[in-house]
């Protein structure tokens, strides 16, 4: 036999072996890619069976409105286009609307601005009778088209923060005339105007949390300029009490995953201006063809439902879940390229949640403290003098499962939560001037006190 009859079982062995090698990895890949599609699949169905909205239409069912109640959002429609502009002069004498520096709580109010205040008001007086006439209704629900994604018509935010910085101004204005019940009025039209923004999309969320906000803010005028009853203290704790949905960040999770699930099902679709990008619809596409793409997808679904159910946990423990998710993804340890782009900023929103809650505890053991005040004649000695009679319980801080934290001043107190940061500073004020030694701000959550 030559050499050549000796080489071909050879070549014949190799290139089965080559073929052989292939058709495993054939298989491999179609298993692979089969077997992430099944995944991916059988997932979306144990959360639609849990009843998950998981689609854009499906989320607009959960969130239509209802046409046989009184809304008060067609009061605020009705009050936004009649918002004044502000003028050059407006802008440098206004605060809150302008650029002037808002009062101490405890300063008299200078009485260029005070004027400012009260023509400006008074520019603006159809416009908060129809937010002060809104607030007397128990519903409202601004109307969305969740099917167009991305180019969904955004809500009048900016209008809704414009009508809570007037509300803000005429608070202060009522405290200064010493009308503690048109105060009281101004906060309860804040808080129902916050109530508005119960949707389920972050930026909606974000703002409701700063109109929630601007009404402690206020609050802290008023405790600070008016005297109240009792039973004007009372209606404002229940005030701040429900006009908070407690499944709202819950809702805004969910509707949240509904938009991330149209960008995983139609990466190219959306318009530059709204995010979308061609590069990233070139890139999809090797990836949708190794089964990548769904696993990715898989991934982002199961983050999404890992901070959903982190909600269900006592806050201490839910903060450590977000913050242990969010840097597993980033780190690269689970999910792919898009998930991770996701990853981290539920945990920036809780966390601002988390503020938000403080400065409601906050505001609700201070209410609790003058009520007490009104009946001891005097401050008390610790929180938990309140119990039970002013408060069921000595509210939590959020960020550290300890009781809030109160400290009696010279003239006054306050009350106070040590924030993201979870350092306790002392209840001290938020400015440029108080630094610690390494020159990080400090930044308690406070309420203060001061007569």
């Amino acid at each position: 036999m030559d050499k050549r009859q000796a080489g071909k079982p050879k070549r014949f062995k190799i290139r089965h072996i080559l073929l052989g090698l292939l058709l495993i990895l054939g298989v491999w890949f179609a298993v692979f890619r089969i077997g992430a599609y099944r995944d991916l699949q059988r997932r979306l169905a144990e959360l639609r069976q849990a009843g998950y909205p998981l689609t854009l239409a499906e989320l607009g069912q959960t969130h239509a409105v209802d046409p046989a109640r009184d809304n008060a959002v067609d009061y605020y429609l009705a009050a936004f286009p009649q918002y004044s502009e502000l003028d050059d002069e407006a802008k440098l004498t206004l605060p809150w609307v302008g650029r002037a520096k808002r009062p101490v709580r405890t300063e008299p109010v200078d009485p260029t601005m005070l004027q400012a205040i009260e023509a400006f008001l008074a520019e603006n007086e159809k416009a908060l009778s129809l937010l002060h006439e809104a607030a007397d209704l128990d519903y409202a629900r601004f109307s969305r088209d969740f099917s167009l994604g991305h180019d969904m018509p955004t809500l009048p935010l900016l209008d809704v923060r414009q009508g809570a910085r007037l509300l803000a101004l005429e608070s202060l204005a009522a405290c200064v005339d010493g009308d503690p019940n048109r105060a009281i009025e101004t906060v309860h039209a804040t808080l129902t105007l916050a109530r508005s923004l119960d949707d389920p999309v972050t930026i909606s969320r974000l703002v409701q949390l700063g109109v929630r906000g601007t009404a402690y803010s206020n609050l802290e005028q008023m405790v600070n300029r008016v005297s109240l009853t009792d039973a004007q203290l009372r209606m404002l704790s229940e005030w701040v009490q429900t006009y908070v949905n407690p499944e709202g960040y819950r809702h805004t999770l969910t509707g949240e995953r509904c938009f991330g699930l149209a960008m995983f099902r139609a990466p190219g679709a959306a318009s530059p201006e709204n995010g979308g990008s061609k590069i990233l619809a070139a890139i999809v596409i090797p990836m949708k063809i190794i089964g990548l793409y769904d696993r990715d997808m898989l991934a982002y679904v199961d983050l999404m439902q890992e901070y959903i159910d982190a909600l269900a946990l006592p806050e201490g423990e839910c903060l450590t879940a977000f913050k242990t998710t969010a840097e597993a993804f980033q780190r690269g340890e689970r999910g792919g390229f898009l998930t991770r782009r996701f990853a981290y900023a539920p945990l920036r929103t809780y966390q601002l949640e988390m503020r938000n809650v403080a400065h409601r505890r906050v505001t609700l053991t201070v209410l609790a403290i003058e009520r007490y005040r009104l009946a001891q004649g005097g401050l008390p000695n610790a929180l938990d003098d309140l119990v039970p009679i002013y408060l069921d319980a000595v509210p939590v801080d959020p960020f550290d499962g300890q009781p809030l934290r109160y400290r009696l001043l010279e003239k006054g107190y306050v009350v106070y939560s040590i924030d993201m940061d979870e350092i306790d500073d002392g209840g001290v004020e938020r400015n440029k001037k108080n630094r610690r030694a390494d020159n990080s701000p400090k930044q308690d959550i406070n309420f203060f006190v001061e007569r």
